[in-house]
């Protein structure tokens, strides 16, 4: 019975997933169920804004956060953008910038730091690939110390698995 009601819970919500993904103003849906985060691309209408750095929060998401599938460190192609973009205000302004690495809670916390560190360096090295000077860039994990959402399920999960653009 037990197994029953989790299989019916994980069904209803993965249908909730489903249908929020196919609405006009999420993102693509990537997580380990193939529900994700729905973060987009970020940009929205105004997409750059506040803080000097030249990024702020689009109202499509958050620009300075990528998010990642479960127990992986891969950028997916939908960053390819926003992280060029990132590459390109690094290299005109010569600042500086801190990438945050995170999971979610599961795995553990030696897990964890590792995979958040992955997180950091893959993103670091991408950045790099585009012609930011390694000076410019400082990493940090996180694990799973700092999550973005305190809930203990699929969606929070996702929102938890993130590289954090610090400027």
């Amino acid at each position: 019975m037990m197994v029953k009601n989790s299989f019916l819970t994980v069904l209803f919500v993965s249908a909730v997933f489903f249908i929020g993904g196919c609405s006009s103003s999420g993102g693509s849906k990537d997580g380990e169920d193939g529900s994700g985060d729905g973060s987009g691309d970020g940009y929205g209408s105004s997409g750059y804004g506040s803080g000097g750095s030249g990024y702020g929060s689009g109202a499509g998401g958050n620009p300075r956060v990528i998010y990642f599938g479960y127990d992986d460190s891969s950028i997916r192609s939908e960053y390819d953008s926003v992280l060029a973009t990132h590459a390109q205000n690094l290299i005109k302004s010569g600042g500086q910038l801190t990438i945050q690495g995170h999971t979610d809670e599961r795995g553990s916390r030696e897990y964890n730091m590792a995979l958040g560190e992955e997180r950091a360096h893959v993103v670091s090295r991408y950045l790099v690939n585009q012609g930011v000077s390694p000076g410019q860039i400082s990493s940090v994990s996180y694990g799973e110390e700092q999550p973005e959402s305190y809930e203990h399920n699929e969606s929070a999960w996702a929102r938890n698995r993130r590289a954090v653009l610090d400027y």
